[in-house]
């Protein structure tokens, strides 16, 4: 940097207010920050303390900037556009400064206190010069069109991630940058979510051409500028798009008194963008707003009114020759496309209403260029007829955020930067385009009437009068008042036609009046209620529908929530009364109710409130203001409900309490009569069903489709091991006996919201139509429900099933690898009738114990017995499992089984008894003789116990041989061919599945 640029970076300095005092307090400053910067590590992020020791102003620094590569990009040249008035500043007002980068840091590595973010501002590129000086400094443009070369990427980050993250990709990829949160960072930031900026000078700058080349290189820079930023921001980050600008302006570091920021310098290399993959830029460009659709119908050219009443036809007659509209549309977010002509392109504030395909762009020029002021124009169809004030009406809903220091759109429009200079030119007066409030106040004396003539204002007109008439309507209309009025209009010459037409007009303020002070009270109360329905207190947690509501809206409003959630079922609207957990204990209690509108309302005709001098009915108030669910599920953890479903998943009743060892030893009580009692003394046994049980508490909405079967006789302790299984579900548990209660047609009911069911006694029997709807309600992930006042409707299914019975088949279990679902014990019965161990056991399942036995299975590790969460989708092989199998068996299946074990059969063969015997290449026998046989073991009547071949296919999955000829003593008879993999030992492999 030579003289004349060294000493104009001075004046740029001064101008930012940073004064030779200033820098040297600054300086002072920093050195005591250094003493602290372990402190700031600690509180901040311990992992990076290897990676900073040394500090430029306010900045970390992280790397080495004494490196080549880092002193080569401080000696780098950039050419920025400064102010310190920004964002209120003109396009054509911006200090052009040059310098290097090592000269730019000294600017972005302060961090001030400043009251607001306002203030001190810069873009990173060289734009053309306007011509004109202050204090010898070179103005230039911060315009679009005008900018000539890029020297930096600027990224503005809205949150999404933390400035360290991004600090760590940046160092993975040696890259200079300058990393500062933003002034509302402390105000805005959430919880490991930070707003900050990114700025990355380059290698060499983006030059942006001219003429027919400079679309193509924009188009180039914003590919470049997205492919950069998509694989460099972790998933998540919120950056802004608009900051691909090269004019986009950007706060120099700030942050409020007292507040928290971060602030790093990275050494490293400057971007080469020849090494970035450009990116699809589509998708992050503006699009068109959303808007009225028939424009052309719905503005007709009257004056237009902002929200705040600002008469925007008005002020564009006095002053939109001199207003800089191009600057104005910049300052909401809108886009500036490009010149057009005279003028510029931007996108049409009425783009939603145009024709598909027919393009969103409007035609616009700035005041001082045009013959008739700042002009919008678009030639579509559906904007004909409107005007400048109607597109600038347009922007008004469609940019909310304004710059910070402007409340309402009319403040922007007003602001004097948005004017250019010129001769005898003035900007706007807000006030003077804002109608004076019309009030109604009461006058009940004639002094009261005289009073308010001598405050009409100079101008008054018909309106002013007839608010006199209205508020000695408002006073009561008193005779004497009317009589004043009357003296009064008459001397102002009003003819007793205007009369009419004031008097009237005044009813008509005093009626509208009325009626805004009803609408406030019917929103504070409209509030109010919802109020009530976010936080208010219940007066009854009871979830008896019969029981009080409260004495007051609020209160009544806030029980009401409590018991019910309207809800869209199945396409139709309906209230669904909230489960009531008492009912889960319950066989014959329904856990939901649902009502019809009209039901609901007439269940709560009895508790009307008294709202001012009107009964109403809290019910009517409820169902207007609480919001609707999306439906209802039961949704047990890691199942997540979407944001509108109501979750009847409660919880867990029971709170494990970590004990002393963090293992068995903290309960040993339960676990001695798990092993001892439930498991027969068989750890392995203990092992599966502790993965069970742990499965059970730590994914109870995953379901793992396998059962417990405990057999044994009465009084040995089934029914304590179900009660201390039910500790583990609570209150999302049913204990049923009855069949129908789990298997019938409105099981589903009951079911659908729990994690674990016990069934008592459990004799459900050979049945095979009985074993395939267990067989389903044990692995199924559905479950069809249908409660009184609901459709039929599917739900998913989350529910473990222990069946506890003393029969020697309980459930059928077949052997077609289904009986991988059993998880089927012996129980012990040495402690039966031993009073003193079972009331130990009860107050251990009542008490310290199982809050231990829970903690322990909360933080249960499969791996620390060898196993995994997978394990528990198969149940393992018990010799109790192995003879209920047996017992599940038809008898013709037993019949068959039992001579292929032995490998020996006597048959009939023409009415003498004959044996059969198994040799080295199995066992063949007559088939007339062999079927008979085996039918005399089955039931005559069912074709299966005659089909041998069908059996042999079902248990060992082979073809069985037949043939035609010798066997025994028959010289010429069919047969059948048992190999020896189906005979003797081979028997039992198959049936255990190996």
């Amino acid at each position: 940097m030579n003289d004349a640029e060294a000493e104009a970076f001075e004046v740029a300095l001064e101008e930012a207010g940073l004064s030779e005092a200033d820098r040297a307090k600054r300086d002072e400053e920093t050195c005591a920050k250094v003493i602290r910067f372990d402190d700031w590590i600690n509180e901040n992020d311990p992992s990076i303390r290897h990676l900073a020791r040394v500090k430029m102003n306010d900045a970390l620094v992280f790397g080495d900037l004494g490196t080549p590569e880092a002193q080569a990009v401080l000696a780098l040249p950039v050419v920025v556009g400064l102010t310190n008035s920004g964002p209120r500043v003109s396009g054509d007002k911006w200090a052009r400064e040059a310098a290097d980068w090592g000269s730019l840091l000294q600017v972005l590595t302060m961090h001030p206190v400043t009251a607001k973010k306002g203030g001190n501002a810069l873009f990173f590129a060289e734009s053309a010069l306007t011509g004109k000086k202050r204090a010898d400094t070179p103005l230039c443009y911060r315009l679009k069109d005008k900018i000539e070369r890029v020297f930096a990427v600027a990224i503005d980050v809205d949150g999404g991630c933390t400035a360290e993250g991004v600090m760590h990709r940046l160092r993975a990829r040696n890259l200079f940058a300058v990393i500062y949160t933003t002034h509302s960072h402390s105000s805005k930031g959430a919880r490991g979510s930070d707003r900050f900026r990114v700025i990355l000078p380059l290698s060499e700058p983006f030059a942006l051409g001219e003429g027919v080349s400079r679309k193509d290189r924009e188009a180039e820079w914003e590919s470049l500028y997205v492919g950069l930023i998509t694989g460099l921001m972790p998933k998540g980050a919120d950056w802004d798009f608009t900051a691909s600008r090269p004019s986009q302006m950007m706060h120099a570091p700030a942050r409020p008194k007292g507040a928290d920021f971060k602030h790093f310098v990275i050494a490293g290399a400057a971007l080469d963008l020849s090494t970035v993959t450009p990116g699809d830029a589509g998708p992050y460009r503006k699009k068109g707003p959303s808007g009225l659709r028939r424009g052309g119908e719905a503005h007709d050219g009257t004056p237009a009114y902002l929200a705040d009443g600002f008469d925007l036809m008005a002020w564009h007659a006095d002053h939109g020759e001199n207003f800089l509209l191009s600057n104005f549309i910049e300052w909401i977010g809108w886009d500036v496309l490009g010149d057009a002509g005279d003028g510029f392109d931007t996108i049409c504030p009425n783009f939603a209403a145009h024709s598909e395909g027919s393009g969103e762009t409007a035609w616009a020029i700035d005041g001082p260029e045009s013959k008739s002021g700042a002009a919008i124009f678009c030639h579509h169809d559906h904007c004909a007829g409107l005007y400048t004030w109607d597109f600038l009406k347009l922007l008004e809903a469609q940019c909310p955020d304004l710059p910070d220091g402007f409340e309402t759109l009319s403040e922007l429009i007003c602001a004097p930067e948005l004017y250019a200079e010129a001769e005898g030119s003035e900007t706007p007066n807000r006030a003077d385009y804002i109608e004076d409030e019309i009030k109604l106040f009461p006058h009940k004396t004639p002094k009261a009437v005289q009073r308010a003539f001598e405050a009409l204002p100079a101008n008054a007109g018909e309106d002013h009068l007839a608010a006199i008439f209205g508020g000695i309507v408002k006073g009561g209309g008193k005779a004497n008042a009317q009589a004043e009025w009357g003296k009064r209009v008459k001397g102002r010459g009003v003819s007793a036609n205007d009369l009419k037409r004031i008097e009237k007009r005044g009813r008509e303020l005093l009626d509208g009046e009325r009626k805004e002070y009803a609408a406030e009270k019917a929103e504070e109360r409209s509030r109010a209620y919802a109020d009530a329905l976010d936080t208010g207190t219940p007066a009854n947690h009871s979830l008896d529908p019969a029981e009080p509501l409260g004495d007051d809206m609020e209160t009544a409003l806030a029980t009401l929530r409590h018991r019910y959630a309207p809800c869209d079922l199945g396409g139709k609207f309906r209230i669904v009364r909230k489960p009531d957990l008492g009912a889960f204990t319950s066989a014959f209690d329904s856990t939901i109710a649902v009502y019809q509108k009209e039901d609901f309302l007439n269940l709560h005709l009895d508790r009307q409130i008294m709202e001012g001098e009107s009964l109403i009915n809290p019910a009517k108030i409820f169902l207007e203001t609480e919001k609707r669910k999306s439906g209802i599920i039961f949704a047990p953890p890691p199942a997540m409900p979407g944001a509108n479903d109501f979750n009847t998943y409660q919880g867990r009743t029971v709170t494990g309490a970590p004990g002393e060892h963090g293992d068995a030893r903290d309960f040993p009580v339960l676990r001695d009569f798990m092993l001892r009692v439930i498991c027969d003394g068989d750890e392995d046994k203990l092992a599966w069903l502790t993965l069970w049980m742990a499965h059970l508490v730590q994914h109870p909405g995953e379901k793992p489709g396998t059962a417990v079967i405990a057999v044994g006789d009465g009084g040995i302790g089934k029914g304590r091991f179900g009660a201390l299984l039910s500790k583990l579900a609570l209150p999302h548990f049913k204990q049923l006996e009855n069949e129908a209660h789990v298997i019938g047609q409105f099981a589903g009911e009951h079911l659908s919201k729990c994690v674990l069911v016990q069934v008592n006694e459990a004799v459900f029997g050979a049945s095979p139509k009985v074993s395939s709807a267990l067989k389903a309600l044990i692995d199924s992930t559905a479950i069809p429900v249908e409660a009184k006042g609901m459709s039929a409707i599917t739900v998913p299914s989350f529910t473990r099933f222990y069946f506890d019975s003393n029969d020697a088949v309980p459930v059928l279990i077949e052997g077609n690898g289904s009986e991988r679902r059993y998880f089927v014990l012996k129980v012990n019965a040495a402690e039966k009738g031993n009073t003193g161990f079972f009331d130990a056991l009860t107050r251990a399942i009542e008490g310290q114990e199982m809050g231990h036995f829970l903690a322990y299975l909360e933080t249960y590790d499969p791996a620390s017995a060898g196993l995994s969460w997978a394990d528990v989708r198969t149940a393992p092989e018990t010799p109790e499992r192995r003879v209920m199998a047996w017992h599940s068996m038809r008898p013709a299946v037993r019949a068959l089984l039992d001579v292929l074990r032995d490998g020996e059969v006597t048959l009939k063969v023409d009415g003498l008894p004959e044996t059969f015997t198994a040799n080295g290449d199995g066992l063949r026998v007559p088939v007339a003789g062999f079927r008979d046989f085996i039918k005399v073991a089955g039931n005559k009547n069912n074709a299966e116990d005659s089909d041998v071949a069908a059996m042999v296919k079902q248990i060992f999955g082979i073809e069985l041989e037949t043939g035609q000829g010798k066997v025994g003593s028959s010289t010429n008879t069919r047969w059948w061919h048992f190999p020896p993999e189906v005979l003797g030992e081979n028997v039992d492999r198959a049936l255990r599945g190996e």
